[in-house]
């Protein structure tokens, strides 16, 4: 075939290089799901492994909440943990905390003294929440809704840090988090316009806007990804 190592053209001249294949990336994990379309069951692994820089190693299952951007996990984590600015005694709150990627990467940050409390509520991101998080001393798991957790936890709490679903976190849970007086609240957004609702609510709470970063973490789309920072007036 033309192109072919070791084929040349018919003046003797070497022939075109072989085009390359592109790489593609390695399968991890393969579900089957066997059955018919009222009910099934998943056959082989059902999780894949992820290491994030600067987070460790996390374990999420196949219906579990992951970043689709190769380069958004870590590139949350540093702007995340950029923004809480924690202090090493701190206590921190992560709502909405998913397989617990910010969790364990705030936690490292922390002192012995520190602590995270890790709120979730949907159960496979609770399970892999829950294994990821076993050997860390310093995060405490809350299985429940936002909203319901914030009756439920520390007193005082310093940092906040939220990742709401697209409609935003909302005026009950606003309410809830700014009761609490934290000195910071980060939230990370997939939704501008939400996001905008959520700082108005926060400004009518006493918290001010001091940082905004957006992130193209989903190309070729309108949506984009947004870490916004909150001060408490003092």
């Amino acid at each position: 075939r033309p192109g072919a190592p070791g084929r040349r053209g018919r003046d003797g001249s070497p022939g075109p290089a072989p085009a390359r294949r592109p790489r593609l990336p390695r399968v991890e994990a393969l579900g089957l799901v066997l059955g018919g379309p009222d009910g099934g069951r998943v056959a082989g692994r059902t999780w894949v492994r992820h290491e994030v820089a600067g987070a460790g190693a996390f374990r999420v299952s196949s219906d579990g909440f992951w970043q689709v951007h190769a380069a958004a996990a870590p590139t949350l984590v540093r702007l995340v943990r950029e923004a809480a600015a924690l202090r090493p005694h701190d206590t921190v709150l992560d709502l909405y905390a998913g397989a617990g990627l910010l969790s364990l990467a705030l936690a490292g940050d922390l002192g012995p003294d520190g602590s995270v409390v890790a709120v979730e509520s949907d159960p496979s991101g609770v399970a892999d929440l829950r294994r990821n998080a076993h050997d860390e001393p310093r995060l405490r798991v809350v299985a429940a809704r936002v909203e319901h957790a914030l009756d439920d936890v520390p007193t005082h709490v310093d940092v906040v840090v939220l990742d709401p679903p697209r409609a935003g976190a909302g005026a009950a849970v606003l309410d809830r988090l700014a009761a609490l007086g934290p000195r910071r609240v980060v939230v990370v957004s997939c939704d501008p316009a939400a996001l905008g609702r959520d700082t108005a609510l926060l400004a009518e709470r006493g918290y001010r806007l001091g940082g905004l970063r957006a992130l193209d973490a989903f190309p070729m789309t309108h949506h984009v990804e947004c870490v916004a920072t909150y001060d408490l007036i003092s």
